[in-house]
């Protein structure tokens, strides 16, 4: 259904037949049902920030724990263990990460 036409439009699936074609404008980031790829043992500052005080999203620099909150993950939340959250914590922060690497400027080739 949705999460299938999701991923033809994504390019991570194939369709059956014919093709999918995006406007040479579009710009597409979507969040997976799954987060799977999440590191159970990192926390969740960890998990967004690796480590750093300070991120870079797109042009911005901005301090990783503020990131973070945006996210509603405030205070001693910042320091749960991706294996404890719930679901919907679970989805934030895939979200909170999407968005962080949709965002990454991209180097330019010379």
């Amino acid at each position: 259904g949705k999460s299938t036409l999701f991923r033809m439009v994504a390019g991570t699936e194939k369709p059956d037949s014919g093709e999918i074609k995006l406007g040479a404008a579009v710009k597409f980031a979507f969040v997976e049902q799954s987060c799977e790829n999440l590191d159970d043992s990192k926390t969740v500052w960890e998990a967004v920030s690796d480590g750093l005080d300070n991120i870079v999203i797109g042009n911005y620099e901005i301090n990783s724990r503020a990131y973070v909150s945006r996210f509603n993950f405030k205070g001693s939340d910042q320091q749960k263990n991706v294996g404890d959250l719930s679901g919907g914590e679970r989805g934030r922060l895939h979200l909170a990460n999407t968005l962080k690497q949709k965002h990454k400027k991209k180097k330019k080739k010379k």
